[in-house]
């Protein structure tokens, strides 16, 4: 097949790749073998393509030639040759190779329906255009297309949960340590219990007097669990992203240019400014909702107020779109010039080198240099 690479470590993604990077269709479909849900809303219709894996890839000059685009990350679909035994490998396809209509075709089989085919390329060039594959993006491409998808296409990944559970542990410490009062609750072991159920078991009927206490009616409440869940996702993101960006952001503008015009140095640093004002910019719009966040549950725990978390939460979904592309704009910043400059050691760099990665990264985040605003705000 024209435009495709064999790969040999399938099995590797499933066990290590965040769910930002990766979405592991083979690995939700073996899950939800029995789940009826996922045969009568799948995300894709393309079976074949509904148990592949998805991957933001960034692109290597050998992956150049197989694609039409100048983005620095690509969107790839890895077809396993075995579904029994991811070790035997695959084969991809970039969504943005220019052949992809009929790469894809001759993928998913002869007997695929167009208008199954079709549906399906619409929703991968939205996905494409995405920052990350952060489930709550995808949700929002899903639903803006129309498409009624399974919940199990949306979950965050087992890595992710266990991250994102150390992190909601101290939440839930609070609360627990604020509702017990002179109960006598073990608060460590009922602030694991409540952040397992949250996070694996939403519908347990364990989580009723938490429901009760936030007073949620069921239905509610299991919908505002997802928006919990997701503001909860976005601030472990935005945490570990904050003790990364420090240190790429200082290698960045401390790039010294080798043998570098004046005019080069201008163009150069001033768009790595720009780049740094949205990263910066970036970061600011998503402490905005955190911060909101922290208002509300401080006044659940401090006040005992529970209204203002409870309207928080049936919210904060709406915020997810806007949320995720800031998030996914600094995680691709972040990866892309640890990727391309290593470990930063040497900072001098040649000037045509450094038009390249620096334009990259700018294109990559839809910024042209603008010597206007770069004067307005030297001055």
């Amino acid at each position: 097949m024209t435009g495709t690479h064999q790969l040999r470590s399938l099995h590797r993604l499933g066990r290590t790749a965040a769910s930002a990077r990766v979405l592991n269709l083979h690995e939700i479909a073996r899950l939800n073998a029995t789940n009826q849900a996922h045969r009568a809303q799948p995300l894709f219709r393309c079976q074949r393509l509904n148990e592949a894996i998805l991957l933001k890839h960034a692109l290597r000059a050998q992956d150049r030639p197989y694609v039409c685009t100048h983005r620095a990350t690509v969107t790839k679909i890895l077809f396993p040759f075995s579904k029994a035994d991811l070790k035997l490998g695959g084969y991809a396809l970039f969504v943005e190779q220019p052949n992809l209509d009929s790469a894809f075709r001759e993928a998913v089989g002869p007997n695929t329906g167009n208008e199954s085919i079709n549906r399906d390329l619409e929703l991968l060039r939205e996905i494409a255009a995405l920052p990350s594959l952060d489930p709550y993006l995808l949700r929002d491409v899903a639903e803006g297309l129309g498409r009624q998808v399974a919940d199990c296409y949306f979950d965050i990944s087992p890595q992710d949960i266990r991250a994102v559970q150390s992190f909601l542990r101290r939440d839930m410490r609070d609360l627990v340590d604020r509702a017990s009062g002179t109960a006598g609750l073990d608060i460590d072991v009922t602030a694991d219990r409540l952040t397992h159920l949250m996070m694996e078991d939403p519908t347990n009927p364990a989580l009723a007097p938490l429901r009760h206490a936030l007073r949620f009616g069921v239905e509610d409440f299991e919908r505002s669990l997802k928006g919990w869940k997701g503001v909860l996702y976005y601030k472990w993101c935005y945490a570990r992203l904050l003790q990364g960006f420090p240190t790429v952001a200082t290698r960045m503008a401390s790039m010294r240019l080798h043998r570098a015009s004046h005019e080069d140095k201008v163009f150069i640093y001033g768009l790595i400014r720009q780049i740094l004002r949205r990263l910066d910019e970036n970061f600011a719009s998503v402490k905005v909702h955190l911060v909101n966040y922290d208002t509300v549950f401080q006044a659940l725990i401090e006040q005992n107020d529970p209204l203002p978390f409870q309207a928080f939460l049936r919210g904060a979904s709406r915020s997810f779109s806007e949320i995720g592309r800031a998030i996914g704009e600094i995680s691709h910043a972040c990866d892309f010039w640890n990727y391309r400059q290593g470990d930063g050691r040497e900072t001098r760099i040649d000037v045509e080198t450094a038009n390249e990665l620096v334009g990259e990264l700018a294109h990559s985040l839809d910024i042209s240099f603008d010597c206007a605003s770069e004067r307005q705000a030297s001055a």
